[in-house]
């Protein structure tokens, strides 16, 4: 394949992907005949493949595959996907800190609820953006300090969390040398990370800070999550909470 013939199918599949609207869905044969007036000429079944093979998989463009023929739509205004830790990082920011966000420094279209798009393109937001960001502190408890023990213990908690298992934790402040807990979550204040967890047979629920907690492990026992427990509204009910 030629260069000539590689930019040519780049071109191709970009313009594909910039053609698809967001709020409605569009056909391929739709797309052929937009393609056509960019003097872009391709078969119904190359952009089916640009489609399937590539723009589904690497940008947020959704396929109606229930749909005959089949349909496409962007699903965000930003183009490429993101992975899952990504996606993690902008659900954090959009859940607690985009509150904060201006809307005179317009990060993205529309209301502040609706924005998903990155910063704005022009050149001299940059330095303004900047100055805005060191006139806002957050006070969060940092880990930079905490030794690599406690780090350990901070991703044994993370994966218990995130698989539903049961912990095993020393700590004196349980005055027992290994106990087993159901882990239900963690909560950032100001200036500790908590643990939220239950003893195992118990119902009452507990807290404790992370550096508090001198080994811990995953059990090989998973826990069925408590499904009437809900962490947000759980720390609004016991606004007072502190660390144990």
């Amino acid at each position: 394949m030629s260069n000539k013939t590689s930019i040519e199918g780049l071109s191709a599949l970009l313009h594909t992907l910039m053609l698809i609207p967001q709020h409605r869905w569009i056909t391929v044969r739709e797309l052929q005949q937009q393609l056509a007036l960019l003097d872009i000429h391709r078969t119904t079944r190359s952009i089916k493949r640009y489609l399937d093979d590539i723009i589904v998989d690497v940008f947020n463009v959704e396929c109606d595959s229930m749909s005959m023929p089949h349909v496409y739509r962007k699903t965000s205004e930003q183009l490429l996907k993101l992975n899952k830790q990504e996606m993690l990082y902008w659900q954090l920011t959009n859940k607690y800190l985009l509150p904060l966000v201006p809307d005179a420094l317009n990060y993205g279209q529309g209301r502040s609820s609706e924005r998903d798009n990155p910063l704005s393109h022009i050149a001299s937001a940059h330095t303004k953006e900047q100055a805005w960001l060191a006139k806002v502190h957050v006070a969060l408890p940092t880990i930079r300090e905490w030794s690599d023990e406690q780090r350990h213990v901070l991703n044994v908690v993370h994966t218990a969390l995130l698989h539903n298992r049961m912990l095993k934790i020393s700590s004196q402040v349980l005055q027992q040398e290994k106990a087993l807990i159901e882990p239900l979550g963690l909560s950032v204040q100001c200036d500790a990370l908590l643990l939220l967890f239950r003893l195992s047979g118990q119902h009452t629920i507990r807290t404790l800070a992370l550096p508090l907690i001198d080994e811990a492990s995953v059990s090989t026992f998973s826990f069925t999550y408590p499904t009437d427990f809900n962490l947000e509204r759980f720390m609004r009910e016991h606004d007072g909470i502190s660390a144990s």
